[in-house]
């Protein structure tokens, strides 16, 4: 009897790795899996995301899509390059993440007449920020239109959504019921792994993110620098790659002001996390928006207190005064009064990272997250068996 056939579709190979692989890797063994990716902004993140992805055994396609261009010509350059890959494969379910991905993924799934579809939504993308110029407005309503119109129209679909306020934005404008909403805590983490050392002596303040603005950079650096005179003990560090292809991505000039302010240390892209995770007292991201970003998983399941924004994606990723902090967004001086907290209080900072470890233990262990997904599959290939019988 011949597998089933999952094609996976992503904007880039990186985030595949980092938020769908574990899942890949136990159903590969009962289907036949592909990953149909686009080009990513982090030429060392793709680049050690493709290698590990070959160790695992999974195969690989590239399509000519980027994250962030909104050019007709490269849009459909793009989707013409996916729709033959995809037609070659011939998957039973397609799976498909982020904005983009979703966007060509669920449209190959309606063209080719694909049986399953399962949208995973890692947040809304820069479409549904608030600064947009008229060309940008055309094509998020665009967007929206060929979702609600074409792509959600598919009969046997399933929509994992990682926050409450994404679910209610799918069912206002998408129209999406109930019945094909899956609500997934995140993408999870392995708890055997990432393990707490509750250590109080550790003094670095640590921001694990992509370089771009819209993960508020200029704020925790501007709050870095307040904190470093009130504190020179404790350091502050930036950990992760430089993202040259978002909109939100910094210029060369900008890059290069950044990294000469010596009180905040960037570390670039850190293949294993967890080697700089075990030596922070404190996480921060104040990202503008968020889906609901690895960084909280990680640093809950290690034990670390966070400070966050209060805004969709990471509000919903702590227990705000039990693991950690809410900050106003795109505001230095409240991350910067957060931050200090925990430093003065010690002990609330071993309070919180006992209850970060449970939390996570509780919401975000990876294996539940896997049998979600075999679920889903399974769900998906029955409905479609019942369609058949109910055919014939």
């Amino acid at each position: 009897m011949n597998k089933k056939k999952i094609a996976y579709v992503t904007n880039h190979a990186s985030f595949f790795f980092s938020h769908i692989l574990p899942i890949a890797d136990k159903v590969k063994t009962k289907f036949d899996i592909k990953l149909f990716h686009g080009l990513s902004g982090s030429k060392k993140m793709e680049l050690h995301a493709l290698k590990k992805l070959k160790e695992y055994k999974i195969s690989t396609t590239k399509f000519k899509l980027t994250t962030s261009g909104l050019s007709f010509y490269s849009e459909l350059i793009a989707m013409i390059s996916l729709l033959r890959s995809v037609s070659i494969f011939k998957p039973d379910i397609i799976h498909c993440a982020t904005p983009k991905g979703i966007l060509y993924g669920g449209l190959v799934s309606r063209i080719l007449n694909i049986k399953s579809l399962v949208i995973f939504n890692t947040g809304m993308g820069f479409l549904f920020s608030n600064k947009l110029n008229l060309y940008e407005k055309v094509i998020k309503n665009l967007y929206i239109l060929i979702l609600k119109n074409i792509i959600l129209k598919h009969k046997n679909k399933k929509i994992i959504i990682e926050n409450n306020d994404d679910i209610n934005f799918f069912k206002k404008i998408y129209r999406v019921n109930q019945r094909d909403i899956v609500f997934i805590k995140g993408a999870g983490v392995n708890l055997k792994k990432y393990r707490p050392n509750y250590l109080l002596s550790n003094n670095l303040v640590l921001m694990p993110s992509r370089v771009i603005k819209e993960k508020g950079i200029y704020e925790f650096a501007t709050a870095a620098m307040n904190l470093k005179r009130k504190f020179p003990e404790w350091h502050f560090s930036i950990a992760g790659a430089i993202d040259y292809n978002k909109k939100s991505s910094f210029s060369k000039k900008q890059l290069e002001d950044l990294k000469k302010i010596k009180d905040v240390k960037f570390l670039g892209y850190i293949k294993d996390m967890r080697s700089i995770y075990k030596n922070s007292g404190i996480v921060c991201l104040p990202s503008y928006r968020e889906g609901f970003s690895k960084v909280f998983l990680e640093a809950a399941a290690m034990g670390i207190p966070i400070v966050t924004s209060n805004v969709i994606g990471c509000k919903d990723s702590i227990k705000p005064g039990i693991t950690g902090l809410l900050c106003k967004s795109k505001n230095a001086k409240s991350i910067e009064k957060k931050i200090q907290f925990l430093i003065e209080n010690k002990n609330i900072r071993s309070k919180f990272s006992k209850n970060a470890r449970k939390f996570a233990l509780e919401n975000f262990d990876i294996n539940k997250v896997i049998s979600k997904n075999i679920s889903i599959y399974i769900e998906l290939i029955n409905n479609e068996k019942k369609t058949n019988f109910s055919r014939t």
